[in-house]
């Protein structure tokens, strides 16, 4: 395909791989009619890509003529061929609703395109000891009856606006999972990541696959753990990049439907609940820490 690019658009930006073609189609044809460019890249091969010829806004990149076989990074990958758009990344087995982008988009225009969302958000504890510990997670099918505020972003289903955020793939590791990297991109540009409120199950997943428990098992130093030790993760420091994003937008937090917990601790004082350490939370450290240093005796 030739090399053009899309501006001051709405784009979708989804990968895709042949053990995944049997439920592309369904969230192309969920989330196409909502974009203006939906930029599919896919790995390996497309023989055997369901035609997407009928859908004149889907733009197909075949692997082999462009980086080869990226995995879930072919969605940053895409990025390259838009300009000052509003991007959505997204994942290729889900079934979108009819206002998935529509509500993206008026959180995003809130805030004049200084922020970031995400359907699945995770609160690092102040301090790291394990990158995969959590004071909360917030899964793609739980409810969030109201705005929330995180420190870590799911890369899958994430939404910005290139004027404020760019996310190169070369910034990027090799690993499918970049979630911290594009979070501390977000945090880097000042810009707050909001949490989509929606009911239970708004989203419906096809041909389930949910890598996060095999992840969160992990008990290896990654690079992830170290880079994240390094970073003060504390609500304040969160807070004050949200304070700063809702001035600049000029908005209150009852105007874009901020949790009330959320909205008084950054009003006055205080650590939401979402964002202070639980007993599992604990207790999980504690099961970290010990499986560390029962490696270190082996070794």
């Amino acid at each position: 395909m030739t090399e053009t690019y899309v501006q001051n658009e709405t784009i979708g930006c989804m990968d895709t791989s042949p053990g995944r073609f049997d439920n592309v189609r369904q969230a192309v044809e969920s989330i196409a009619p909502q974009v203006d460019t939906l930029l599919l890249y896919v790995n390996e091969t497309t023989e055997g890509l369901p035609e997407f010829l009928q859908i004149d806004n889907v733009r197909v990149f075949d692997g082999r003529e462009h980086a080869g076989d990226l995995l879930a990074n072919g969605k940053f990958y895409v990025q390259r061929y838009a300009r000052n758009c509003r991007i959505l990344t997204l994942n290729d087995d889900v079934i979108y609703p009819v206002d998935y982008v529509e509500k993206n988009l008026d959180i995003l225009s809130a805030f004049d395109g200084r922020c970031a969302i995400t359907i699945e958000g995770g609160v690092l504890p102040e301090t790291v000891e394990w990158y995969y510990d959590r004071t909360h997670v917030i899964k793609y099918s739980d409810p969030v009856f109201q705005l929330q505020l995180c420190s870590i972003a799911g890369c899958d289903m994430f939404c910005f606006d290139q004027r404020w955020l760019t996310l190169e793939i070369d910034d990027l590791s090799t690993s499918a999972i970049n979630d911290l990297e594009i979070s501390l991109a977000a945090r880097h540009a000042g810009l707050p990541i909001w949490v989509l409120p929606r009911y239970q199950n708004w989203l419906r997943r096809v041909g389930v696959h949910d890598i996060s428990e095999h992840v969160s098992s992990s008990v290896e130093l990654t690079s992830f753990t170290c880079l994240a030790r390094e970073i003060d993760w504390s609500f304040e420091r969160y807070a004050e990049i949200a304070r700063n994003a809702l001035s600049q937008a000029g908005v209150s937090p009852e105007q874009i439907s901020m949790d009330p917990e959320l909205a008084a601790c950054l009003r006055h004082s205080g650590v939401p609940a979402l964002w202070r350490g639980s007993n599992a939370t604990y207790r999980i450290r504690g099961d970290y820490l010990n499986l560390l240093l029962q490696m270190q005796e082996d070794a």
